[in-house]
């Protein structure tokens, strides 16, 4: 082999995650492709006066990961944001402080934005009202999102701004939470009911600056490559803007939001008359297909679930659309050549999902082909498992979830129904391909409590939900890395090491094949390497070149 590579990472354990491969020595890599992957003896001959050549001192190398389901503008526009998050702000009095803060640096009348609240987690439980923002911002209108996006909290500047009265009447898919007694908006806007605030966009500039500090983020998490859930016009912008500067440092894999909800005006008509296909792009951006809202959250107790949540007066949360009325535009889609995504978390949005798809089957025979998606599917039966096989869906399973949110699941749902979420073993019984992931910013986005979650089905709290339905570490592995490049037919270039596929790898603290599963939520990446350069290594790390 007359190749000379321009980064060689030897003297490791290379967790390849091929079949025929499990593990390696080194990898050497030239112009963004892996070019050799075995001993360190056969790779170090590859080294010229130029490459990079990176001892690993025994770490563990393994695929980057494939974060299969998030909302990357997001988690820019987050810090930018005041951040309401668990551990950042754990009571109303705090989030009341952060916002307090912020108003003292901006004038009268100007936004202020912030998202992550979760009463689940705040010492009052319960949900921030107007009356709690009206208290320290009754000059600023003040939009702060839960962290699982379904739900906002507006206080009555807001409110004002955005027309929200007693009188208001509910969109369809949406909800307006008014006092039982006095009938005044509380402040709390469920699903499409946070359209009637007009909250402002974002200078391009300032998204540029949130986006390269996401983009640090998420080299530290390990990630390198992202399907993008919430893909609009502003998005692709911003992707590109990266690109063409050189500052990319993550594949976006483009899912177009469909249809008005939630802020997002939707694109599907644009797209289908473009003559856009899903593949459309190239190997750092393209375009998956459409994504289509179905239902809510399991937290904001806005997921369309079989059986009312507890304590909730009979709520069985919200459908978006009548089943006839988003056939047709799901149907287009597919025989547009457009992937589809639907976001179903709870049973009966899941219903829907299959319904409309298994309607699309007899419409069009290439829609069993197509690797179709649905999102979430927390409270996915056993019934449902044979159907995603039958109709060939890929599960964008949030098994981020796990760690985090769970503890919540058992309050809301009861521990018996919350023992069945993210059914992973069912998945693997019956065939059906489930990427990991996070939907971050909802939750965190390192893949590793996602993998934690997966293994041991341990929650925060120390519950184990379901333990039955975990699964091993490889497998685990395998969700986050080759799972998710199989639902964008690029198994063949992403998801594992081996000659000839992109080089995006990370280095390890821990070897997780070989450590307590307890200790998976713990490992760190040392390194992360993105097409072929290095884009992140930890301070103090003992690897060097």
């Amino acid at each position: 082999m007359n190749l000379i590579a321009d980064l060689i990472l030897h003297n490791g354990y290379v967790i390849t995650l091929e079949e025929d491969m499990e593990s390696a020595e080194a990898v050497a890599v030239k112009d963004g492709r892996i070019i050799f992957v075995g001993t360190s003896k056969a790779a170090l001959p590859l080294k010229g006066k130029d490459t990079k050549v990176v001892d690993l001192k025994g770490k563990a190398l393994m695929p980057g990961f494939i974060e299969s389901h998030a909302h990357p503008l997001a988690c820019g526009e987050s810090f930018l944001e005041v951040d309401c998050s668990p551990g950042t702000t754990n009571s109303i009095e705090e989030i009341l402080c952060a916002v307090k803060e912020k108003a003292s640096t901006l004038p009268k009348g100007q936004w202020i934005l912030g998202r992550g609240w979760d009463d689940s987690k705040l010492s009052e439980k319960r949900v921030p009202t107007r009356w709690d923002l009206d208290q320290i911002s009754p000059d600023h209108p003040v939009f702060l999102k839960r962290t699982c996006g379904h739900v906002a909290v507006a206080n009555s500047k807001a409110l004002e701004i955005g027309g929200v009265t007693m009188d208001s009447i509910d969109l369809p898919g949406g909800h307006i939470q008014k006092d039982v007694v006095s009938g005044e908006p509380t402040g709390i806007l469920e699903e499409r009911a946070q359209e009637l605030i007009p909250i402002p966009e974002y200078s391009d500039e300032s998204l540029r600056e949130g986006m390269l500090l996401a983009q640090e983020q998420f080299a530290k998490w390990g990630i390198t490559t992202i399907h993008d859930l919430s893909a609009q016009k502003r998005e692709l912008g911003v992707y590109q803007n990266l690109f063409k500067n050189d500052e990319l440092s993550v594949r976006y894999r483009l899912w177009l939001w469909a249809l008005p909800d939630l802020h997002e005006p939707g694109v599907l008509n644009e797209v289908i008359g473009l003559g856009i296909y899903s593949g459309f792009g190239d190997k750092f951006i393209n375009v998956q297909g459409v994504k289509f809202m179905l239902d809510g959250s399991i937290g904001g107790k806005t997921a369309a679930v079989k059986e009312s949540y507890l304590h909730s007066d009979g709520n069985m949360g919200i459908l978006y659309k009548k089943e006839s009325d988003l056939a047709p535009h799901v149907i287009s889609a597919i025989k547009s050549n457009l992937r589809v995504s639907m976001h179903a978390i709870g049973e009966r949005a899941i219903d829907q999902a299959l319904n409309i798809l298994e309607k699309a089957a007899e419409e069009a025979e290439s829609a069993v082909s197509m690797r179709n998606r649905i999102e979430h599917c927390t409270l996915a039966n056993e019934e449902h498992v044979k159907r995603f096989k039958k109709l060939g869906v890929v599960v964008g399973s949030s098994t981020g979830f796990l760690y985090p949110s769970a503890d919540n699941y058992v309050r809301v749902l009861g521990k018996e129904r919350a023992e069945r979420v993210f059914p992973h073993q069912w998945y693997k019984k019956y065939g059906v391909i489930a990427p990991g992931n996070s939907d971050v910013p909802v939750v965190s986005g390192n893949p590793f409590l996602g993998i934690y979650g997966l293994v041991t089905r341990k929650t925060e709290g120390g519950l184990v939900l379901g333990e039955d339905q975990g699964i091993t570490v490889i497998d685990a592995l395998k969700a986050y890395t080759i799972d998710g490049a199989y639902s964008s037919f690029e198994e063949d270039i992403l998801g594992s090491i081996k000659e000839n596929k992109l080089a995006d790898m990370i280095v390890l603290s821990e070897n997780p094949l070989f450590i307590d599963p307890e200790e998976l939520k713990d490992i760190e990446v040392e390194m992360t390497v993105f097409n072929g350069k290095v884009t992140f290594i930890k301070e103090g790390t003992a690897i060097h070149s």
